[in-house]
C-alpha cells in the first residue's frame, strides 16, 4: 500500500512537473482579419519561419509556427511544399521572441533547421496531414518571452473558444508588422461539411474555427501558425496549425485547422518526447 501511494505521488508529480514546463504565459498585460495587436510577450510559443532570399539579401517571413520543446517547431506540411517553398532546411531561419517584424525585438533570438520532418501521407490536392516538424540546429533557451505551448490533452469540439495568431494578410494590408490575435470557436464539423460550405472537404483530421458570418479569421500568411486554447489547469495547448480556407473571413468560408491532437503519436515518435 505505501509503495502504491508513493508511486501515485510520483506520477502526479512528475504530471504537474510536465504541465509546468509548457503552456505557460509568464507576461500579462491589461494576418488575421478582426484581430488586434498582440502585446509583447503574450504568444511566447509563437514563431516566425524565415525563408532567404535567392539573391542573399535577406530574409523575409513566409509561414508561423509554434514552438513545441527546446528542439522542435510544428508548423503545416505546405509550407515546405517543392511547388511553393524551398524544402532545403539550410534556407530556412525560425525566430522566436519576436513581436514586430519590422524590427529586432529585445527577446528575438534566431535558430536554424536542421530537418524538415514532413507527414508521409500529406496530400496537397485535398491539404490532409498538412503538418510538419522541424528539428532545430540548437536549443532554445526559454525565458518570460520564450515558452513551449503543450500539446493537445483532448479533442476539442464545436464551441471551444480558440486563439489564432500571426502576422499574416489583412482584408487591406499584405502583412502586418506586430503580431496578431483573434479569438474564434471550433465550428462542429458537419456544418462546415455542408454544401454551402465547403461541401465534404473537410476531413476528420482538421477542424474549422471561425464565425458562421465572417469577419473573423487567419489569411494565408499565417499558414503553419498556432491555434490554441486553455486548458483546465490555465495552460495553453496547440490544438491546431494553421491550414487553409477559401478567401479570408468570407461568411460560411472559416479558417480550416489541422487538428493536432490526432497526431500526438506521430509527433511522440518524431521527437523521441
Amino acid at each position: 500500500m505505501m509503495l502504491l501511494l508513493f508511486i501515485t505521488v510520483l506520477a502526479v508529480a512528475n504530471l504537474q512537473t510536465t504541465l509546468a514546463e509548457c503552456g505557460a504565459r509568464k507576461i500579462t498585460s491589461s494576418a488575421i482579419v478582426g484581430g488586434v495587436d498582440a502585446y509583447y510577450g503574450k504568444w511566447p510559443w509563437q514563431v516566425s519561419i524565415r525563408v532567404d532570399y535567392a539573391s542573399g539579401s535577406g530574409n523575409y517571413h513566409t509561414c508561423g509556427g509554434t514552438l513545441i520543446n527546446k528542439d522542435y517547431v510544428l508548423t503545416a506540411n505546405h509550407c515546405f511544399d517543392p511547388l511553393i517553398g524551398k524544402p532545403d532546411p539550410t534556407e530556412y531561419e525560425i525566430v522566436v521572441g519576436n513581436h514586430r517584424e519590422d524590427t529586432i525585438d529585445q527577446h528575438q533570438e534566431s535558430f536554424y533547421v536542421a530537418e524538415i520532418i514532413t507527414h508521409s501521407d500529406y496530400r496537397a490536392l485535398t491539404m490532409d496531414n498538412d503538418i510538419t516538424l522541424l528539428k532545430l540546429t540548437s536549443s532554445v533557451t526559454f525565458n518570460d518571452y520564450i515558452q513551449p505551448a503543450c500539446l493537445p490533452s483532448l479533442n476539442y469540439g464545436a464551441g471551444t473558444d480558440t486563439w489564432i495568431t500571426g502576422w499574416g494578410n489583412q482584408e487591406t494590408v499584405i502583412q502586418k508588422e506586430t503580431l496578431q490575435e483573434v479569438s474564434v470557436p471550433i465550428i462542429d464539423t458537419a456544418t462546415c461539411n455542408q454544401k454551402t460550405w465547403y461541401d465534404g472537404e473537410v476531413t476528420d483530421n482538421m477542424f474549422c474555427a471561425g464565425l458562421a458570418e465572417g469577419g473573423k479569421d487567419s489569411c494565408q500568411g499565417d499558414s503553419g501558425g498556432p491555434v490554441v486554447v486553455v486548458n483546465t489547469e490555465g495552460f495553453y495547448e496547440v490544438i491546431g496549425v494553421t491550414s487553409w480556407g477559401y478567401g479570408c473571413a468570407d461568411a460560411k468560408n472559416p479558417g480550416v485547422y489541422t487538428r493536432v491532437f490526432n497526431y500526438v503519436d506521430w509527433i511522440a515518435q518524431n521527437t523521441g518526447a
